[in-house]
C-alpha cells in the first residue's frame, strides 16, 4: 500500500491548509501570498529573509520562470523550518539545512499526493515534459523527481511482492 511520508503529508496539509489540491492550481504569487510571504524580483541569487518581522523571498530576476519557482520552493523551506541566519551557524548544520531545503523543494513543487493521482504518459521523456509543463518545473527537476517517485513506487511494490511471498511460504511450511 502506498503511503506518504511524514514529509509528504505535511506538504499536502500545507497545501490543503492554503486550498489548493490541484496539479496547475495555483501560481508562486498566489501560494506566496497565502502563506503571507512577500515576493521580491532582484538581480541577485535567490535568498530567503526577514523584513521587519515579515517573511520574504528574493527571486533571482535573472533566471527563468520555473527555475524561479524552484528557488521559491527551495527557499520556503528555509522560511518553514529554519531559524536564524544561516551564515552564522556551522557548516554541517548549514549543510543539513540545505539538503532539507532540497528534499522539501521536490516534494513542494511536485507534492507526491497529486503525482499520484496523474495518469502518465507511456514513455519517461514524455512524462518528464508533462511534469515539468504542469507543475512548471525544469525539465531535469521533473526528470529527477519522477525517479524519486518511481523509486518509492517500485519500493512499495516490491516490498508487497516480499510480503506476499513470505505470506505464502508460511503457508506451505504449514503443511509438512
Amino acid at each position: 500500500m502506498f503511503q506518504l511520508s511524514l514529509l509528504e503529508e505535511r506538504i499536502r496539509s500545507i497545501y490543503s491548509g492554503i486550498g489548493i489540491t490541484e496539479p496547475g492550481a495555483g501560481d508562486l504569487e498566489k501560494i506566496a501570498d497565502r502563506l503571507k510571504i512577500l515576493i521580491y524580483y532582484k538581480n541577485e541569487k535567490s535568498v530567503a529573509v526577514k523584513l521587519l518581522g515579515m517573511a520574504c523571498i528574493i527571486l533571482d530576476s535573472r533566471i527563468s520562470k520555473k527555475k524561479q519557482w524552484e528557488d521559491f520552493y527551495h527557499e520556503l523551506c528555509h522560511h518553514i523550518n529554519h531559524v536564524g541566519v544561516q551564515y552564522k551557524i556551522p557548516s554541517l548544520f548549514r549543510e543539513l539545512q540545505e539538503n532539507q531545503a532540497n528534499a522539501f523543494m521536490y516534494h513542494f513543487a511536485v507534492p507526491t499526493f497529486m503525482l499520484k493521482n496523474l495518469v502518465l504518459p507511456a514513455t519517461k521523456r514524455e512524462a518528464i515534459t508533462y511534469i515539468s509543463n504542469l507543475f512548471q518545473v525544469t525539465y531535469p527537476f521533473a526528470e529527477t523527481r519522477l525517479d524519486m517517485y518511481l523509486r518509492k513506487l517500485f519500493s512499495f511494490k516490491y516490498h508487497a511482492f516480499l510480503t506476499q511471498k513470505l505470506e505464502k511460504e508460511k503457508f506451505v511450511y504449514a503443511e509438512y
